[in-house]
């Protein structure tokens, strides 16, 4: 029968933190079904659990299974933590090939260790192997698909791994150094006839405790127990762990308030967006100039009478492409009706706003809407100028009134509010003042 000689509570410790993760990871997947990369790197946090109860245990001798277990599970880890990488995007190539590549690497060496009855500090410095190699592997793929925080993630990994296998008391040193015979006791005789060592009057326990933590004997680095070493892979798994779910939360709400501001026919600002935004431009223009622009499209109703509402979609999708194409530095535009839009010019004149609506109208009267809508469709528009301290429903109603006008003088066309800062005659047919003659 194989008994334990001692149980290292620090590895211990950190296998129940790197539990709780896997749960944290498990939980924040059951609030939000599109992170499925977190059921991966949960099941890659509950393998480095097993890894961490498992690979500080010292037994009366070396227990072989224990160590494939312990080790191979280590490595099932590194290759969930890559195949959730492929499930998040993070890389577009299949983990597969780089899994079984470094899993025969991974048997060749544990049956060797196994038959050449290594001692368990070979295991130590060369367990790790494979999956650093994988880990390594990885990196190089993500870095090219351009994840550099995912990148930067497994490279502090392999330098943890590799520390790990080097400084950790069962490591380097013990490795490499010899074998020493026991000493003999005094009053006999060792080796070649040498007297043995004196006997102690108290001495100490020949087996350590369960939880005794003195260190091996032999040649052994500062660090007596893994302490510091166990403290800086629970860092890392933290940290890491920290890393992707901000990274998701953060990609997720980008996402939730692109939807909630965005509207889904047009690809522009919605309504309550545009208003938003509008009031905070206002609210910084002062004396500056700035144009709001309303257009409407002609006989909309006739096109969703006639056509059917897809050919309106068509329609209204169209005049939101041709907005979205026309951007101007700072500006901003909206569908804030069924089918009216608005459009905030800053830092500019009368002139250049005029020629952007004109340029909108042009572009919706040439466009082509398929056999299904026999005639031309139009859009009107109205321009005005804000005032200094004049708020967004005020600008909103005067634009609104030139809009008016241009659908009652025929359609198609542009009218501009009256203001006394602007002159009050432009050149061209299809432009006129609201309310003048």
């Amino acid at each position: 029968m194989i008994e334990v000689a001692q149980v290292d509570v620090f590895s211990l410790a950190a296998a129940v933190t790197a539990l709780l993760l896997a749960v944290a990871l498990l939980v924040a997947y059951a609030i939000n079904r599109r992170l499925k990369a977190f059921v991966w790197w949960a099941g890659s946090f509950a393998l480095l659990a097993l890894w961490l109860a498992t690979a500080t245990l010292r037994f009366e001798k070396p227990v072989v299974p224990v160590l494939w277990l312990s080790w191979g599970s280590f490595y099932a880890a590194a290759c969930l933590v890559a195949y959730g990488l492929y499930r998040e995007g993070a890389t577009r190539i299949s983990p597969l090939g780089r899994i079984l590549a470094c899993g025969a690497l991974f048997l060749v060496m544990a049956t060797t260790l196994t038959v050449l009855h290594a001692r368990p500090h070979y295991w130590f410095l060369i367990g790790p192997i494979p999956t650093v190699i994988f880990m390594a592997w990885s990196a190089v793929l993500v870095y090219r698909a351009g994840a550099w925080g995912y990148g930067l993630v497994l490279v502090v990994g392999i330098a943890i791994v590799s520390l790990l296998s080097l400084i950790h008391p069962g490591g380097l040193a013990r490795a490499l150094s010899p074998r020493r015979p026991p000493s003999a006791l005094r009053g006999g005789f060792g080796e070649a006839g040498d007297p043995g060592a004196p006997i102690s009057l108290n001495p100490r326990p020949a087996q350590p405790g369960l939880l005794d933590f003195a260190p091996p004997a032999g040649p052994h680095p500062p660090v007596e127990q893994p302490l510091t070493v166990t403290l800086i892979t629970v860092v890392a798994l933290l940290a890491m762990a920290i890393a992707l779910v901000m990274r998701d939360m953060l990609s997720e709400l980008d996402r939730m308030r692109e939807r909630s501001s965005i509207d889904a026919m047009t690809g522009l600002l919605n309504r309550a967006t545009f208003e938003e935004t509008a009031v905070g431009l206002l609210r910084v223009a002062g004396a500056r100039p700035i144009y709001m622009i309303l257009f409407d499209i002609d006989h909309f109703k006739r096109v969703n009478d006639t056509a059917g509402h897809a050919a309106g979609d068509r329609v209204i999708s169209r005049l939101g492409r041709i907005l979205r194409d026309m951007s101007v530095p700072r500006g901003i535009a909206g569908r804030v009706g069924g089918e009216e839009f608005a459009v905030i010019l800053p830092d500019c004149d009368l002139s250049t706003a005029r020629q952007f609506a004109d340029a909108v109208r042009s572009g919706l009267s040439t466009s082509d809407f398929g056999d299904d809508i026999g005639w031309g469709v139009t859009a009107s528009a109205g321009i005005a100028r804000h005032l200094v301290d004049e708020n967004l429903d005020g600008l909103t109603a005067r634009a609104d009134k030139a809009l008016y006008a241009a659908k009652e003088s025929g359609r198609d066309r542009i009218t501009i509010a009256p203001d006394a800062m602007e002159e009050r005659h432009w050149p061209g047919q299809n432009v006129r003042l609201a309310g003048s003659a």
